[in-house]
Formats: C-alpha cells, sequence, structure tokens
C-alpha cells in the first residue's frame, strides 16, 4: 500500500485539511493533525479502507488503471460536435485593443455577412449530426463580429430552429450591447435565448480598450443603456468582461460597479494575449487572485461569478474537463458567413485554418480533414506534464491560440493558463 500520486491536500482554515485524489475528486476534510498520520500510515483498519475508496491509499495499478480508462474515454467523444458557433457577420462596429481575433497576424479576410440560406444549411446539418449521435447537451452561438449587425438573419434563423425544425437547442448570442434595443430584447426574451454583454467594468476602464471604430462615441454608455434596459424587462443576461490588466488594478471600483448596477451574473474571460509578451506570467498570477476573491464578495451580493462556479461544481459533482474549449477533441465547430468552417471561433477571420464548407459537406467529412489533427494533440490527459497537477481535473488545459501566440504551437502547453487553473479551486494545494 502506498500513498497515490493524484493524492493532494488543500489547507482549509486553520483546523482543518481537505484531501482528494485529482483523477477521483473525492474529497475528505480531516484535522490538521491528521496528516501526518494518513501520510506515515498510522491508521486504523476502518480509516484505511476510507482512504482505499477514496484513492488516497493505492494498493496495486488501480489510478493508473483508471487513468487510462479517462484516456480512453475522451477519445470516444472526439469528433462529436456538441458547440456550432454562428459567425453570422465578420463585421464589428468596435475595434477592441485587445481583440483575439481582430488582432491576431492571422485576421486578414474581409467583412462579410450569412445569409438565411446559409444559416439554415448549417442550422439542419448540426441538428442531423446532434440526433446521429444521440447528443442532448448542445447548443447554438451566434456570435460575430457583432452578430447584431445581422439581426435579420438572426431573427429568422432562431425561428426556423424552434419552429419549423422543432428543436429546443440551447441558444446564446454574444454582443458588445451597442446594438440591443427594446424589440431586441423582447424577441429574445419570448425564445429563452441566453444574452451575453461584452463589457469590461466602470467607463474609465471599459472605454480605455473597447472603442468604436468611428472613434466618436462611449461604448460603455451604449452598452450601459443596454443593461439597464435588461434590468428593467427582467431578462436573464450574462455579462461578459475581460479581465484586463486595468481591471485588476481597479478591483474594488470594478467590485463596486458590478454590485450598484444590479448586474446578477458576471462570466471573467480570462485576458488572452494574441501576441508574444512577457508579462504572461505577472498578469495571470494577479488575475487569478482578483478573480477568486471576486468570487467571495460577489457571492455575498447574490451575483452570481460563473467561471469559479463552473470551476467548483465540476469538482464537486466529479466531472472530469478534459479540454477548455470545445475546439480540442473536435467537438465544436465554426461556420463563417460564406460557409467555410474552420473549428475555433478564434480562426473566424483567417483564411489559414479553413477545413470544408458546410454547404457542400458533410460534417464527418469536415471533421476528417487532416488539417484537424492538431485538435486531438490538446488534451491535457495525453501531456505527462499534467499527469499529477491537482488541478488536470478541473483545467481542460487553456486556450491553443494563446499556446501558439506565447509559446510557439497550439499544441503545447499554455503555461499562462496553467496559473489561473492552479490556483482555482486547488488553491494552496500540495501533494505527497
Amino acid at each position: 500500500m502506498r500513498l497515490s500520486k493524484y493524492f493532494h491536500y488543500i489547507q482549509v482554515n486553520e483546523e482543518y485539511i481537505a484531501i482528494f485524489n485529482s483523477i477521483l475528486m473525492q474529497i475528505i476534510f480531516i484535522k490538521k493533525e491528521k496528516l501526518d498520520d494518513i501520510k506515515n500510515f498510522n491508521l486504523n483498519k476502518e480509516e484505511n479502507k476510507i482512504m482505499i475508496e477514496n484513492g488516497i491509499y493505492e494498493t496495486t495499478s488501480d489510478m493508473e488503471d483508471i487513468y487510462n480508462i479517462l484516456k480512453t474515454g475522451i477519445k470516444k467523444q472526439a469528433k462529436i460536435p456538441t458547440i456550432m458557433y454562428l459567425n453570422v457577420s465578420t463585421f464589428c462596429n468596435l475595434a477592441c485593443k485587445y481583440c483575439f481575433i481582430e488582432n491576431s497576424p492571422l485576421s486578414k479576410q474581409k467583412y462579410e455577412k450569412m445569409n438565411l440560406e446559409t444559416a439554415k444549411i448549417a442550422v439542419d446539418k448540426f441538428l442531423d449530426e446532434l440526433n446521429k449521435n444521440k447528443i442532448v447537451d448542445s447548443q447554438i452561438i451566434f456570435y460575430g463580429g457583432e452578430p447584431l449587425t445581422n439581426w435579420n438573419v438572426v431573427k429568422n434563423i432562431i425561428k426556423y430552429i424552434q419552429y419549423e425544425k422543432n428543436s429546443n437547442i440551447t441558444l446564446t448570442i454574444i454582443t458588445n450591447g451597442t446594438l440591443l434595443n427594446k424589440e431586441i430584447i423582447s424577441f429574445l426574451m419570448e425564445r429563452h435565448v441566453g444574452i451575453g454583454i461584452s463589457i469590461d467594468g466602470p467607463k474609465f476602464i471599459n472605454d480605455k480598450n473597447r472603442i468604436f471604430k468611428s472613434g466618436n462615441e462611449s461604448v460603455y454608455e451604449k452598452a450601459m443603456n443596454s443593461i439597464k434596459l435588461l434590468n428593467k424587462m427582467n431578462s436573464s443576461y450574462c455579462v461578459s468582461a475581460t479581465v484586463t490588466p486595468e481591471v485588476v488594478e481597479n478591483e474594488k471600483e470594478v467590485l463596486k460597479w458590478l454590485i450598484d448596477n444590479n448586474i446578477k451574473n458576471v462570466f471573467w474571460n480570462l485576458y488572452h494575449y494574441s501576441n508574444k509578451n512577457n508579462d504572461w506570467k505577472k498578469h495571470y498570477n494577479k488575475m487569478s487572485d482578483f478573480i477568486l476573491k471576486s468570487y467571495k464578495i460577489l457571492k455575498e451580493h447574490n451575483i452570481g461569478e460563473e467561471k469559479v462556479k463552473e470551476q467548483i461544481e465540476m469538482f464537486l459533482n466529479q466531472t472530469f474537463k478534459f479540454h477548455s474549449c470545445g475546439a480540442v477533441g473536435l467537438n465544436q465547430l465554426t461556420i463563417k458567413p460564406n460557409g467555410d468552417v474552420c473549428i475555433c471561433q478564434g480562426d473566424s477571420r483567417s483564411c489559414n485554418n479553413i477545413v470544408g464548407n458546410i454547404i457542400s459537406d458533410e460534417i464527418d467529412v469536415i471533421f476528417n480533414n487532416p488539417k484537424n489533427n492538431e485538435w486531438l494533440k490538446m488534451y491535457t490527459i495525453d501531456n505527462k506534464k499534467c499527469k499529477y497537477c491537482p488541478a488536470i481535473s478541473v483545467c481542460g488545459g487553456g486556450c491553443p491560440l494563446q499556446a501558439e501566440a506565447l509559446f510557439g504551437k497550439r499544441t503545447v502547453l499554455d503555461k499562462a493558463s496553467c496559473i489561473y487553473y492552479k490556483k482555482l479551486p486547488v488553491k494552496k494545494s500540495k501533494n505527497n
């Protein structure tokens, strides 16, 4: 009998420690003084049994068997799409300074808008693929650019999905909020379409990076008018905020802004570097501390912080997170306005990563394009450096595009995201 290499522990408070196996994700709370007894195998028969059942102790190579079962299981899920991004417009009325799509050196394609016929073909083929694979939990995300610059197609494809196809698939629109109005909000509410509003905080923070292409108006004022309208109409929405250095440096003002403006839910987007930058380690440490602190503060004010909540719920529900985005393992596809398909939505302005066309090709043919092989090489569970990491079950490996920008290749470890996931929720975690 031996301590498992997947054994880790977290200091909960001065009196208690949480111990767990990082691939079984079963938590046991013990008094701090009991830890040495566990490490030295100084337990009674019943306690030994509990340690074995929860993977703290190993008697054979059983944990390696479980690890290999996990590896096999995720490979069976590859090339089965559960998410489709409909990039209905590559045009955006903003020119955000940190945009990982606009600022990518690959973003060279001209502005286009999707027509309804192309959208219908994409929806038909995606829903057929879901039925074929008996997928229940799936979604279509209306994306851009700014999807509301092509509102007529968005509106009509939603009607097509819900009425003609009779599908109750989850629908979400990601918008900068500057083009929302009462009519649009009413339509989205009636059809239960999720709304994500991109805004980074108070005006002095938001308008530093989020600016109109025309440069004449305040993005903050426009977006906040929409949020006030959403609140007035009692609409469910989530603020999608990128944690820039400015957000971290002004954490008190940002959290006060969320509370004072009655924001019900916020999702912190990790700041993604689009180009080589040496500040990533410093910022990711500060950003991670900010996100963890904000979760505790916002919870006291009944504001949902979805980023940390997702990680905690996955751990408590013992749901192993194999990847941070659906692109890894080919569980998503992104449809460009002309029907061209790329896997990652971050490639939606690039000509280099087109792997088919939804009008002329079937989805299984698209996924079998050899150019997609790299997406099958990014699982953390295949990475020897990740194997005994305390965060392996809740990580997913970060962003391949950021790995490429900072470390040279999409298939290498995104070491920036490692900082975040090791702090959340396994902060202060140690192993044997």
